[in-house]
């Protein structure tokens, strides 16, 4: 690719890996790029190595980022807010690229910080711009935002994508099954009964370990029951949300649709969309605000 046709870039930290997509002079993305987690890290350096291919000595090429977990809280802006706002530069001494991001959004209380999904939600409502209702976005972290008037109201956050990697990579689940494996069934049933009874959720943990370690459950019934819990907890944390509300699902597979199916059970109807896109398009519109801010 020939880095003269690059004439912006858009970043996601947020996601598993590091999404980029380059972009032409005519707002079409030339190439988007998946570097893996592990292979290089949400510092600035490294992502400024993984751009190489798409710079030149001839211009300086804008960056959006998003999700970038090493920006200063501080300035990340108080909610209710709407989910895009000014750009900050970051200091860079690479003149062939100006780098610039999303400020992440914060609450007081329940005390609450939420980055890359602020990005998603911006590019949701870009689309929906009258939606009213809750959006919950899925990644890393999990966040129910209390949309109205095209802002952020309120949120409430949980960490219950990362206890899953977390407690699947443990010893007891070292054999367990992946998130492509799911018994429906299993997973319906620790859902509702975490729901029921949320103080029971330790225990189900160890008997989850102790059917795993004696092999009286299979990988797939120990990681779906695992799941399960973990979302019925959730669940049960974030019922004013999404109680007689309208709820949309911002998340990639298989989340989106575990997050769906226990919503259904509850006699929610959610909407799922894959966030990528949605990051994508709240990126563009930042670029786009930021282009006519500096005309």
């Amino acid at each position: 690719m020939n880095p003269r046709n690059v004439d912006w870039i858009a970043v996601d930290f947020a996601a598993p890996g590091i999404h980029i997509w380059a972009h032409d002079t005519d707002g079409d993305v030339v190439q988007h790029d998946i570097i893996p987690p592990g292979s290089v890290g949400a510092e600035l350096g490294a992502m400024l190595h993984a751009l190489e291919p798409y710079l030149s000595n001839d211009q300086t090429v804008p960056v959006i980022c998003s999700g970038y977990s090493p920006l200063p809280a501080l300035i990340s802006l108080p909610v209710p807010s709407a989910p895009a706002g000014t750009l900050s530069r970051l200091a860079v001494e690479d003149p062939r690229v100006s780098v610039l991001t999303t400020p992440g959004l914060k609450q007081a209380r329940p005390l609450g910080l939420m980055q890359g999904s602020a990005t998603a939600i911006s590019g949701f409502l870009t689309g929906t711009p009258d939606f009213d209702g809750v959006v919950c976005t899925v990644s890393k972290n999990a966040h129910w935002s209390h949309i109205s008037a095209g802002e952020v109201v309120s949120f409430q956050s949980f960490l219950t994508p990362e206890l899953a990697g977390q407690l699947t990579s443990g010893p007891a689940q070292k054999n367990s099954a992946g998130p492509g494996d799911l018994d429906e069934h299993v997973f319906d049933i620790a859902v509702d009964a975490i729901m029921t009874r949320p103080e029971r959720f330790a225990a189900s943990l160890a008997q989850i370990s102790a059917g795993a370690a004696l092999k009286e459950i299979s990988p797939t019934a120990g990681y779906s029951q695992l799941v399960g819990g973990l979302i019925g907890m959730e669940l049960s944390g974030a019922r004013p949300y999404w109680l007689g509300r309208q709820v949309a699902i911002i998340a990639d597979d298989p989340w989106g649709a575990l997050y769906a199916r226990a919503l259904k059970a509850q006699g929610v109807q959610a909407t799922i969309e894959p966030r990528a896109p949605q990051v994508l398009a709240g990126l563009r519109h930042c670029y786009q605000e930021w282009c006519a801010k500096k005309n």
